[in-house]
């Protein structure tokens, strides 16, 4: 994702959080309880949203390296505590963004939660999502995967089972 790219996303979520924020308000269903139990930043709802998302995402790696959904979580979180506050700003707009089914569908293209949907179900999502022709979608795709899979493959057990050997040793000469 390129700067051009991120801008983009960061205003569209803007402006579709905004509204989407406004009609929270007014029908009282907007809350922010802060983190989770056991996370610095993400909230419950944002746990309840990326679990069963992490599970498809990094399917092969959570198996390859024994893990669980949560445990990619917290490397998520761990990225989200390092990075700059409007970057994790921009991040929780999106994930406020995907709770909202509107905003879920302009997204992704289906208003089902990604908690409510099967793995086969949620694939064939994730497929659509990166693909659409909209180049906003496309950007909230990379946005929060390409995060998602950093904060998972920084982690040394998980880097491990990508076979790279790791940084070349130094050569004396």
């Amino acid at each position: 994702m390129d700067r051009r790219d991120f801008l983009k996303l960061s205003a569209g979520a803007s402006v579709m959080l905004t509204a989407g924020s406004s009609l929270a308000l007014l029908t009282g269903c907007s809350r922010n309880d802060g983190p989770a139990h056991g996370y610095r930043h993400l909230r419950s709802q944002d746990v309840t949203l990326l679990r069963p998302l992490a599970r498809v995402l990094l399917a092969p790696a959570l198996a390859a390296a024994d893990a669980t959904a949560d445990q990619a979580l917290l490397a998520f979180d761990d990225l989200l505590d390092g990075g700059m506050p409007g970057t994790r700003g921009a991040v929780f707009e999106l994930l406020d963004l995907l709770q909202l089914a509107p905003g879920r569908w302009y997204l992704t293209g289906t208003w089902k939660h990604f908690a409510e949907q099967t793995e086969e179900q949620l694939s064939a999502t994730l497929d659509h999502w990166s693909r659409s022709e909209s180049e906003l979608p496309r950007a909230a795709f990379r946005g929060l995967t390409q995060p998602f899979h950093m904060a998972w493959y920084v982690k040394p057990d998980a880097a491990r089972t990508t076979g790279y050997p790791g940084p070349p040793n130094k050569i004396i000469g």
